[in-house]
C-alpha cells in the first residue's frame, strides 16, 4: 500500500469520528487531556497534514508556521469537510519529493534548523504523529463519549496491532 493512502485510510479514521461526535463534547476541556479537547487534538493532526500538502510546493515545510484556524476545533462538521479536503489532495495532487524541514525548539527566541527532508518522509512523520493524537483522542472518548464507537484499532500503531495478533498465534 503506498504512503499517501495509508494516509488517507488514517484521515477516515478522523472523519468517522468527526460525522459521529456532538460538538459539545468536540468542545470540552478534558482534564486528563491537560485541559485539551478533542476538537484540539484534532486540529493539531489536521493542520499538520496541511503544512506538509500546502507547503510542499515552495520546498519548505514548517509546522510552526501552521493557521491554528479555531474553526477546526470548534466545528466537527467543518473539520470533516477539512479533513475530506486533504484526502483528495493526497490522493490527487503530485507532491515535490525533496525538501527542507524548517524547526525551532526553542522556548524563547530563535534557534531554527533547516533540515533536508522528503515529501514521503514528511507523510510518515504525518502518519506516526496522527496515531499518536488519536490514542490521545481515544483516552477523551473513553471519558467524554464513550458510547460512540471507535473503529478497530483505532489509535493504535500498525506494528502494536501486529505483534498483538502474533502473540495470539504463539
Amino acid at each position: 500500500m503506498r504512503l499517501n493512502e495509508i494516509a488517507r485510510n488514517l484521515l477516515s479514521d478522523v472523519v468517522y469520528y468527526l460525522e459521529r461526535l456532538p460538538a459539545e463534547t468536540y468542545l470540552r476541556p478534558l482534564p486528563l487531556l491537560s485541559g485539551a479537547s478533542i476538537g484540539q487534538h484534532t486540529r493539531h493532526l489536521i493542520e499538520f497534514f496541511q503544512c506538509l500538502v500546502q507547503q510542499s510546493g515552495t520546498g519548505v515545510i514548517d509546522y510552526d508556521a501552521r493557521q491554528r484556524n479555531l474553526r477546526i476545533e470548534q466545528d466537527p462538521r467543518y473539520a470533516a469537510e477539512t479533513v475530506q479536503t486533504l484526502m483528495k489532495q493526497l490522493l490527487e495532487e503530485k507532491f515535490k519529493n525533496e525538501l527542507y524541514l524548517v524547526v525551532n525548539y526553542a522556548t524563547q527566541g530563535e534557534d531554527v534548523h533547516q533540515l533536508s527532508t522528503t515529501f514521503e518522509r514528511e507523510l510518515v512523520y504525518n502518519i506516526e504523529h496522527t496515531i499518536h493524537h488519536l490514542a490521545m483522542i481515544k483516552v477523551g472518548f473513553a471519558i467524554a463519549a464513550p458510547d460512540v464507537p471507535l473503529p478497530a484499532g483505532f489509535g493504535v500503531a500498525p506494528s502494536t496491532l501486529r505483534h498483538r495478533e502474533a502473540q495470539k498465534s504463539a
